[in-house]
């Protein structure tokens, strides 16, 4: 079929039947068939100069809804740098995703998960209570280091902290129990065994120097009131301190106990961190149960900031040695002075490392309290 630019008179050759719209080689000129003027008389056709037929192939390109639509199983990965996507989109993955886990059990196994997740909430409840006891029982020291840089302490004050001590680590227990026989999760029997080992393995070293008694504690000069011991019960965090201490400085001068009356202490002590640590790890499996991942994430930074807390005290004692050694400072009123003060900022640092686990605990326990909220898009 030949077609007639309506701007430079041109003749084109197409194929016949052409609807597409067609491009003049001389002029540029886009038009269709229907625009193409009729052709000229045949005498003023032979007048004319004949210019050379180019002739143009044109492809008709199929319009979208004419492709064939591709088949699931066909279909290209989506990129998200070109076709980001969507919050109508992310709403309906998320709802689809807990559709599809709720849809695949059971009504015996959905109620056995919900009681599961009961039994776990009431578990994780008892730990951060526990690290709320901890932390008292660390006030309650610090204020009998306050109260005996001015006057006599009250020695009462070291028997309630050995009582929130005790209790502390009973309801640790418990709730390490309670959440072995909660929802399960990967590395939830790793971490859960390991957390109840090192529970029995703490009170194991702790009954051992409650009984006897020779360690070295807060209020050792309170032997007769019965203080000594009850001083340990608390935490034994406190004397690894002296493990730089005693690697450096074995001959400290009498400024720090000697190294053999720590020893058992320092083992308790690091028993006693590995413990935290172990039980903020089981309490990240609970979080990825309730499909929380941010929240075992931040389970796994509290359990890292537990673990830092030894190796904080031991590099500050070490300091105070060091400063008191190298200086000829001696044991005399002022290094007791310095002595006390540097055992209270030790005391404080041990709060400081469990309170970030306390804080993440209770967010483990809403989160066993109602799982799967990550899932819910926020609006």
């Amino acid at each position: 079929m030949l077609l007639t630019c309506p701007n430079c008179r041109s003749g084109l050759q197409v194929p016949d039947g052409t609807t597409a719209m067609v491009r003049c080689p001389a002029c540029k000129t886009v038009f269709s068939a229907a625009d193409s003027p009729p052709p000229e008389p045949e005498e003023e056709e032979e007048a004319a100069p004949e210019k050379p037929k180019v002739k143009i192939v044109v492809r008709k390109t199929p319009r979208t809804e004419d492709k064939p639509k591709p088949k699931d199983d066909e279909k290209k990965p989506e990129n998200r740098d070109f076709d980001p996507e969507t919050e109508e989109d992310e709403r309906k993955r998320k709802k689809k995703r807990k559709r599809d886990t709720d849809d695949s059990m059971t009504p015996e196994e959905k109620k056995e998960r919900k009681k599961a997740f009961e039994r776990a909430s009431i578990g994780v409840k008892l730990i951060w209570i526990s690290f709320a006891l901890f932390i008292f029982s660390m006030l309650m020291i610090l204020s009998y280091f306050f109260q005996s840089a001015f006057a006599e302490p009250l020695p009462e004050i070291l028997l309630v902290a050995g009582v929130l001590g005790v209790l502390n680590w009973l309801l640790a227990a418990i709730g390490v129990g309670l959440c072995l026989s909660g929802p399960r999760a990967p590395g939830h029997w790793g971490y859960g065994i390991s957390a109840a080992v090192a529970v029995g393995v703490h009170l194991v070293f702790l009954l051992t120097l409650v009984a006897q008694g020779k360690e070295f504690g807060v209020a050792k000069a309170d032997e007769e009131a019965g203080l000594a011991r009850m001083a340990m019960v608390p935490t034994r965090l406190n004397a690894t301190m002296y493990y730089l201490t005693a690697v450096f400085y074995p001959e400290n001068q009498g400024i720090t106990p000697p190294a053999k009356r720590m020893v058992g202490s320092m083992f308790c002590g690091i028993i006693e961190m590995t413990r935290t640590v172990l039980i903020m790890m089981l309490l990240s499996c609970m979080s990825r149960a309730a499909l929380d991942e941010g929240l075992a994430h931040k389970c796994t930074r509290a359990a890292g900031i537990a673990s830092g807390g030894p190796g904080l005290i031991g590099l500050l004692m070490v300091a105070f040695v060091a400063a008191s050694i190298e200086t000829n400072a001696g044991l005399n009123t002022f290094t007791q002075i310095v002595f006390a003060t540097v055992s209270m900022g030790v005391y404080a640092i041990v709060i400081g490392t469990i309170f970030p686990a306390f804080m993440t605990a209770r967010e483990v326990n809403d989160a066993c309290d109602e799982p799967f909220q990550s899932l819910i898009p926020q609006l």
